[in-house]
């Protein structure tokens, strides 16, 4: 029952939840690097 309930969670980590949260956290990433692209092209700071 054991290696069932294990199974069970892997498979759902494995093909539901795992892909899900790594393409979350891949738009995330694009959308903090943008926000940081502009926030520092767009800077009037000349020195």
């Amino acid at each position: 029952m054991n290696k069932l309930i294990l199974g069970a969670f892997y498979d759902n980590v494995n093909n539901n939840v795992g892909p899900t949260l790594m393409w979350v956290f891949f738009f995330l990433l694009i959308i903090e690097f943008l926000y940081v692209c502009f926030k520092y092209l767009n800077s009037n700071d000349k020195k």
